[in-house]
C-alpha cells in the first residue's frame, strides 16, 4: 500500500525547521496515515537550477548571508559538527524517514510510493528555496494528491522573474492553506485562490503534548531568563541587561550561529551546550521569562504561558524586514503589546498577560487548522 509523503526540512538544523518538520508528521500521523518524510540531498547536478537567481538581488543578498554563516560554520567545525549531530539524533529518534534519495532523478523514480504528499510548514516556499525544486513537489507525479499544510513564503512579494514558475507548482496543488496572512495575498495574486490561514504545525498540540520530547534534565535550575536571537542588533540584548538587572534573574542562552553578535559575551549568560530541539523546548517551558525574535521562540512562549518579550529581528526600516509573520500570530492571539521597540518599558515586568484569553484565541485557530487537515487529506 502506498504511503503519504511528508516534505518537511528536518535537515536544516535549527530549532524552529525541527520541530515544526515533528509536528507536520506526528499531525499526519495521529490523523491515522502512514507515512514518512522524504530524507532528500540534492547534488551539484541541479546547480544550474539556481542560475535564474542571479538575476535577482534580494535572493543574492540572502545568499551572501548564507556564504557568511558557512565560513563561520568551517572556522567553528569541530562544535558545529558535535552540535549538527545532536539535532540528528533527535530526528532520529522522533521522526520516520523514506529511504534517502540522492539526487534529483532518483528523487522522481521515488515518486511511485506516494499516493498523497503534504507539505509542511517553515519559510519552504521563500524564493531562496526555488532553486531545489524539492517544495514545489514538481518531482511528484501527475496524479499524486498535493496538500500544502501552513507553508511560508518568507517575504511580502514573490520576484517577478519566479512568479510563473510559482503560479505553475501553485496550481497543481489540490489543497493550499498558509502560515500567514501575507502569504495569503500571495497566493490570491499568483492563482486566484482564496486559501485559508492556519496554525504553525507546532501550534496544533498542546503544553502536554510537547512534554512528550523533553530531555531528561532541564537545560538550566532554579528561575531565569531565556534569550534565543536569529538577529545580531545590539538593542534587543541591552533590553535583556535591563530585564536581568530589574528581576535579579541569570540569563540563559542559545546563540544562533547564522548572526553572530559580540554583544552576546557582554550579558553574563550561561550559553547551553549542543543542545538539540528538545533542549529548545525546555529551556521554554522552565524561564520566567523568554527574550526573543524568533517565531518558534514565541509560539512555544505561547503554548506555555510564559512572560515573553518579542523583538524585531531586523529593524523595521531594513529591506530583510521579516517580522510580518510574528506579528500576524501576535495578532491571532491578541498579544501585539509584548513586541519591544528597542527602548525597555517597565510595563514588561508589571504588566500580566492574560493568558486565558490568549489560550482560548489559539484554541479556535488550532480547532480550525485540524479540521482543515483532516478535510484536505480525507477529501
Amino acid at each position: 500500500m502506498k504511503k503519504v509523503a511528508v516534505v518537511v526540512c528536518p535537515n536544516i538544523r535549527n530549532f524552529g525547521s525541527v520541530l515544526q518538520s515533528y509536528a507536520t508528521q506526528k499531525a499526519v500521523t495521529k490523523l491515522g496515515y502512514d507515512n514518512e518524510y522524504i530524507k532528500y540531498r540534492k547534488t551539484k547536478k541541479t546547480a544550474y537550477k539556481y542560475l535564474i537567481q542571479l538575476l535577482i538581488p534580494s535572493i543574492m543578498a540572502e545568499r551572501w548571508s548564507f556564504f557568511k554563516r558557512k565560513l563561520f560554520q568551517r572556522k567553528n567545525r569541530e562544535f558545529i559538527s558535535r552540535r549538527n549531530k545532536a539535532f540528528d539524533e533527535f530526528v532520529d529518534r522522533y521522526m520516520t524517514a523514506s529511504p534517502k534519495y540522492t539526487g534529483y532523478d532518483e528523487l522522481k523514480k521515488a515518486a511511485g510510493r506516494y499516493s498523497m504528499a503534504v507539505l509542511g510548514s517553515d519559510q519552504v516556499w521563500n524564493p531562496i528555496n526555488s532553486g531545489s525544486d524539492f517544495y514545489t513537489l514538481n518531482w511528484l507525479n501527475a496524479d499524486t494528491k498535493r496538500v500544502a499544510y501552513a507553508p511560508s513564503f518568507g517575504v511580502s512579494h514573490v520576484p517577478a522573474l519566479l512568479r510563473r514558475s510559482y503560479k505553475g507548482f501553485l496550481e497543481k496543488f489540490d489543497h493550499i492553506s498558509v502560515r500567514e496572512i501575507r502569504g495569503q495575498k500571495i497566493v490570491r495574486q499568483l492563482t486566484g485562490k482564496e486559501v485559508p490561514v492556519v496554525c504553525d504545525p507546532t501550534l496544533l498540540f498542546t503544553a502536554d503534548e510537547w512534554d512528550d520530547v523533553l530531555p531528561k534534565e532541564p537545560v538550566a535550575e532554579g528561575k531565569y531568563i531565556f534569550c534565543y536571537f536569529l538577529g545580531n542588533r545590539d538593542e534587543p540584548r541591552k533590553c535583556v541587561l535591563e530585564l536581568a538587572k530589574k528581576t535579579g534573574l541569570p540569563i540563559v542562552m542559545m546563540p544562533f550561529f547564522g548572526e553572530i553578535s559580540e554583544y552576546d559575551n557582554k550579558l553574563g549568560a550561561k550559553f547551553v551546550d549542543n543542545p538539540d530541539p528538545s533542549h529548545f523546548v525546555s529551556a521554554i517551558r522552565n524561564a520566567e521569562y523568554v527574550c526573543t525574535d524568533s517565531y518558534h521562540g514565541t509560539v512555544f512562549s505561547i503554548i506555555y504561558r510564559k512572560k515573553v518579550l518579542v523583538f524585531r529581528r531586523h529593524s523595521a526600516e531594513s529591506s530583510k524586514n521579516t517580522f510580518s509573520r510574528l506579528e500576524s500570530l501576535l495578532s491571532i492571539a491578541d498579544m501585539k503589546d509584548r513586541i519591544v521597540n528597542d527602548v525597555w518599558e517597565d510595563r514588561f515586568i508589571s504588566s500580566e498577560i492574560n493568558y486565558d484569553e490568549v489560550t482560548a484565541n489559539i484554541e479556535k485557530l488550532r480547532k480550525f487548522s485540524w479540521n482543515y487537515l483532516s478535510e484536505a487529506l480525507r477529501s
